[in-house]
Order: structure tokens, then sequence, then C-alpha cells
């Protein structure tokens, strides 16, 4: 078949050039009729041209859509997904940024208030130890840090400065049992010391049974010894159990720091 069609492709063109200015000018010709033989003779033979070449424009057009066109979409989008990335982070690290200013902005309040030389620091590590409830800071010895500092922030208070080295400072939590700040109640200005309880909560010890102090009572700390300023806020108490006897009465507290989000802490070198 194709031997025939390239020895005859001559004549074969000649027909095709013959039969469309035919074909041409039927079609011109609106008056509905019925197909001649010619029309029909140039159907038969062009129909299967015509089925190939829209096959082959119909492939080529789907081809270009479906790959080159998805292939520039699918680079595009990369570019955006990238993009977009970026833009995520640099969001994200602006926000941190205005929390960070917002807590900054704080500390410099408080010191205001409170009329006391600080060192800021920052929270580098924290203690796992079950008996021992520490945290580790970045500054030391080389920026003025010494041992029975004073640790706060603007929750309240946080404790104390433990040992140093040049650059880095352990801080023994109010958590820790070995802990102890004289501390009165704001409302009826009951007395006792703040002592660490477990991982989350003090007690205040040394509470007369007598002594009015009821949940939700603020602590304050009392500045009594020069190691904490007063009026530092301590915590909150949270369950009072009187016995029948005794002379005491037992004093859970909640400290108002949230030791489970420390970041930046101030260490007290000097108060007025």
């Amino acid at each position: 078949m194709l031997k025939l069609l390239k020895q005859y492709r001559f004549y074969l063109a000649i027909l095709a050039f013959l039969l469309i200015p035919i074909l041409s000018i039927d079609t011109g010709n609106r008056a509905p009729r019925d197909y001649q033989f010619y029309d029909r003779f140039a159907l038969a033979v062009t129909s299967p041209f015509q089925s190939i070449i829209n096959w082959f424009l119909d492939t080529t057009v789907s081809t270009y859509h479906n790959y080159v066109l998805l292939w520039k979409t699918n680079q595009e989008n990369d570019s955006l997904i990238s993009e977009n990335s970026k833009l995520v982070n640099t969001i994200l690290n602006l926000r941190e940024l205005e929390q960070e200013n917002i807590r900054l902005r704080n500390i410099l309040q408080f010191k205001e208030n409170y009329k006391m030389s600080t060192v800021v620091a920052r929270v580098i590590a924290k203690d796992v130890s079950s008996e021992f409830r520490a945290i580790r800071i970045n500054r030391g010895s080389a920026d003025g840090v010494e041992a029975n500092m004073t640790v706060l922030n603007v929750e309240g208070v946080i404790g104390k400065v433990f040992r140093t080295t040049e650059h880095t400072a352990d801080v023994v939590t109010i958590l820790d049992p070995m802990s102890a700040i004289d501390a009165y109640i704001l409302r009826s200005r009951a007395r006792g010391i703040v002592e660490g309880l477990n991982d989350s909560l003090c007690q205040l010890k040394f509470a007369l049974r007598v002594d009015d102090i009821q949940p939700g009572d603020i602590l304050l700390s009392s500045g009594l010894g020069g190691s904490f300023p007063k009026a530092i806020p301590v915590g909150t108490v949270i369950k009072v159990t009187r016995k029948s006897f005794g002379v005491t009465q037992k004093v859970e507290v909640k400290p108002y720091v949230d030791f489970s989000k420390l970041e930046e802490i101030m260490v007290v070198t000097k108060q007025e």
C-alpha cells in the first residue's frame, strides 16, 4: 500500500488539488441538495486523511497542555510553595520578636517600679532531677552575678542563685524543698515561710492555726533578711487544711511564676 502511494503520489496530489476547488465551489452553494457522486468520492478519499490530521492535531495539543503547560505549572507551584514557606517563617520570626519585645518591656517596667538594678538573662537549661529543682541561665560572674542573689521575672519570685561560673549560673527555684522565703498574706497579713513542695506547688509553713488564710489569698515576699525585695508576688493559696489540734495549719501555694514557660529572668544585683 505504501509502495503504491509513493509510486502514484504525484497523481494523488493533482487529484487532491482538483477536488479542493470542486468541494469549495459546491459548499459555497447554500441550496439544500443530496450528495452527488463526486461528493461521495471526494469524501471517501479525504475522510481518512482528515481523521489522521485531526488525531495528530488533538494529540499534539493534548501533549502540549498535559506536559509542557503542566511542567510550567509545576515549576510555578514549586516557586510559590517555596516563597510561601519563606513568608511563613518570616511571620513566625516577627511574632517571636514581638513577644520577646513585650516581655523585655515588661521587665523594664518592673525594674522601674521596684527601683532595682538587675541583669537580664535567658534560661538555657532545666534540672530534671526530682530532688533538685533548678534552672541554668546564660549569665555568670563575668556579668556581675553572684551566689545568693535573688532571681525574679515580671510574674514574681523565681529563686536564688546557687552557684556560678564565668558565663553561667545555676538558680534554685522556690519549688525546691531547700528554698525558703519569708512571706505574708496580702489580705490578712498572716505570715509564714514558703518552701518547695513538688514540681508545681509550694507550701506555707509555720502559719498559725488561728491565722486567717483562705484559698485565693495572695502571698507577697516580706523583704525580711534582705534576700528578696518586699512585696514581690510569690503565689496564691489554693488549699488550706486545719486540724482540730496543733499549732499550725497546712497551706498549699501555687507559684505566680509559670516555671514550665520560663524564658527571660532578672538577677537582682542591687536593690534600693
